[in-house]
């Protein structure tokens, strides 16, 4: 009988799930609910999660529980404090993910760029279909676009995914690339070539493309408001495929709907899944994907390996490389 049982709310890439067999008896749990989970967590020796709740209730039930392994990046939906406080070990992937989530960004960017929106949805309706040549309609009927050459590329946060962005953007596309993170060094933005902006206000002023890079924490809910929008070029586009708490999204809405804002691309919401009649689904300026960006070949197996690493490391008794609350390390949970 293997020595440990790892309990997932959901299943992961085999690639992980294998890793794990070769030390664990694996459980997936019926689904990610609270109430499917309490009846298999009392004898559990690690909970892998991916974006459902971890509350304290559920690691309080967790008896046995030495290890929280958080498939992804954001720890927003795992009770960090409680983990702590329990002397449960919170690992997590924050290195998985980053070229997927770029990749996604600077795709929004171009969406948004080059119309793609309102002109696919005009030229399934037929409106192309009369005499003239395509590119004449094109600029007769507005749907004309903008190259990212040359334009400004505003970041707020300077971690893995923004750096990899402004990479592909400064270096390949040659967009001007600045950026606002108060907790990076300046090393960070003078060796990816960034200009650095000491206030928020700096990076989304005159930027053509503002793209979000942050945690959702107490300090970034809402970071992105009303006033923070007035900032921002009315010829500019909103991109965040960091955390849907980040903007709010009702200010958003309204200055996409009287035309203070271009467009935005989200693939993030306050709540989700939203709602389907959110009103941002009437508007044909933005963009919007269910929290997809990390959903690459790549970056699921990248994610499900690297958890799976983290959660054996634990149980093992190595010190993992990602370790969210290192607090907690040599706590009697995980002697």
């Amino acid at each position: 009988m293997k020595k440990y049982k790892v309990l997932l709310t959901e299943s992961i890439s085999p690639v992980g799930i294998g890793l794990l067999q070769e030390k664990a008896q694996v459980v997936t749990a019926p689904s990610p609910a609270e109430g499917d989970l309490l009846p298999l967590i009392g004898d559990a020796d690690a909970l892998l999660v991916r974006s459902s709740p971890v509350t304290a209730g559920l690691l309080e039930a967790g008896k046995k529980l030495k290890v929280v392994g958080r498939h992804g990046i954001g720890l927003d939906n795992i009770d960090l404090r409680s983990a702590t406080r329990l002397g449960i070990p919170v690992v997590h992937t924050p290195g998985a993910n980053t070229n997927a989530v770029a990749e996604h960004a600077l795709w929004a960017m171009m969406h948004c760029a080059r119309n793609f929106n309102k002109a696919e949805k005009a030229f399934r309706r037929g409106e192309f279909c009369r005499a003239g040549s395509l590119p004449g309609l094109v600029q007769k009927m507005g749907y004309t676009t903008m190259e990212l050459k040359g334009k400004v590329l505003g970041l707020v946060g300077m971690g893995r995914i923004a750096r990899r962005l402004s990479e592909i953007a400064g270096r390949c596309l040659e967009m001007r690339v600045k950026a606002y993170d108060p907790l990076v060094p300046e090393e960070v933005f003078a060796s990816a070539g960034v200009e650095r902006c000491r206030t928020l206000d700096a990076a989304l002023s005159g930027a053509d493309f503002v793209s979000l890079h942050v945690p959702y924490t107490k300090e970034t809910h809402h970071l992105i408001g009303e006033r923070e929008l007035s900032l921002m070029k009315p010829t500019g586009y909103l991109i965040n495929t960091s955390r849907g708490g980040i903007v709010d999204e009702e200010a958003l809405y309204m200055a996409l709907r009287d035309g203070r804002l271009a467009g935005a691309a989200l693939d993030v919401f306050e709540t989700e899944p939203p709602a389907a009649d959110i009103p941002l689904f009437g508007l044909d300026n933005v963009l919007l994907t269910p929290h997809m960006a990390a959903m690459t070949d790549l970056a699921l197996v990248n994610m499900a390996a690297d958890v799976a690493s983290g959660i054996l490391d634990v149980l093992e008794g190595r010190r993992p490389q990602y370790l969210a609350n290192p607090e907690v390390w040599g706590s009697s949970r995980i002697l």
